[in-house]
């Protein structure tokens, strides 16, 4: 038990560091990151939980999918030579 809580709380942590740096980048996913992390805290069950767990980790395979995109934008980008 105290080892899901820990579980939870670092999941937690985790998550809001997350959702205040994707703001910066992508300010429409920052607020539902930050409604889908509340809606997995408390007493729910388990069963209401899991859903919220699966609304939250498809919204961040969407991010990272956002991510790998810009990624792959970027180093496309035509680098200045040095002379």
């Amino acid at each position: 038990m105290a080892a899901e809580i820990l579980t939870e709380d670092l999941l937690r942590i985790s998550l809001q560091r997350l959702s205040r740096e994707v703001v910066k980048t992508y300010p429409q996913f920052g607020e539902l990151l930050a409604q889908n992390m509340l809606r997995t805290c408390g007493l729910i069950p388990d069963v209401e939980r899991a859903e919220h767990y699966r609304e939250l980790g498809t919204l961040l395979i969407d991010l990272g999918r956002l991510y790998l995109a810009e990624a792959d934008v970027l180093s496309t980008v035509d680098m200045p030579q040095q002379p």
